[in-house]
């Protein structure tokens, strides 16, 4: 039997399949962004604290890519997803002192549906007393692979603002977050819910591919914060072959530069002509 928190036909609603008994817990939440930096965070966390599904968030409406797909008849449409992406909560019960842990992971931005579907975490977040929101992103800045990933953040409030530093996390003082791991600390301060964003260096150049180094940075400061203890190794190896094969890549372009620009080169020092 299934527990709708909400029964009115909405865009999105709070479908809860076990509803468990949780000690003052926090909500790390994540969707994907540059570099799948909070999205790759989350998952690690869940697969390493072996959290369990508990609930989910339906989304009622249609979605639809924010993109037309073309037929092989030169016409376009938009295209609508047969299957709603899947926005899943799970739960982590601290057997030791600290708090339990809530996370969601949520597998697409929501174009268009983001003041619902953020609304709808807080929702879940006020009905199960969650003391604070944490979400992460990517810091997308001029650097190289080689460069460390340092962490920056932000808070709801000066207090926790000021918390942050304690860990050597660099308060951003401009600029925004976009997307649903920004926008919910901005919903959720309204609500009077305390919340943090953690964003792990990246080259700006690598946006488009995942980067492991910075959900890696993220998930360090983020666990010091929660009091937890939980393997990295993985995702730091995982980090640093990524490292190496994005170095030989890099590497690969220049060759194929260097050769192109000598072709050239020899092209124009060759004599010319005219018959």
């Amino acid at each position: 039997m299934t527990n709708k928190i909400d029964q009115k036909k909405e865009a999105a609603t709070i479908k809860i399949h076990y509803e468990p008994e949780l000690k003052n817990p926090c909500l790390v939440a994540a969707w994907p962004g540059m570099g799948n930096v909070a999205a790759g965070a989350a998952k690690y966390l869940r697969d390493k604290l072996d959290a369990t599904l508990f609930g989910e968030i339906e989304l009622n409406e249609i979605f639809q890519f924010p993109g037309i797909s073309v037929n092989n008849d030169g016409t376009i449409e938009i295209p609508k997803l047969s299957v709603m992406p899947k926005n899943n909560f799970y739960y982590w019960k601290n057997k030791g002192s600290g708090d339990d842990i809530i996370i969601l992971i949520g597998e697409i931005q929501s174009n268009g549906m983001e003041y619902e579907i953020a609304h709808k975490v807080v929702e879940l977040a006020k009905k199960f007393k969650v003391n604070k929101i944490y979400t992460t992103a990517a810091y997308a800045i001029p650097i190289k692979t080689n460069h460390e990933s340092k962490v920056h953040g932000v808070a709801t409030n000066i207090e926790l603002a000021k918390e942050l530093e304690k860990y050597n996390v660099k308060l951003m003082n401009d600029g925004s977050i976009s997307g649903l791991n920004g926008f919910l600390l901005g919903i959720a301060k309204s609500k009077g819910i305390e919340g943090i964003c953690l964003l792990g260096e990246m080259p700006n150049y690598l946006t488009h591919i995942e980067y492991p180094k910075a959900s890696h940075a993220v998930l360090s400061i983020l666990t010091k914060i929660l009091n937890i203890n939980i393997d990295l190794s993985e995702i730091l190896a995982l980090a640093q072959y990524q490292e190496e094969e994005i170095k030989k890549y890099i590497k690969k372009i220049e060759e194929q530069m260097q050769q192109l620009q000598l072709q050239q080169a020899l092209e124009e020092e060759k004599p010319k002509t005219w018959h």
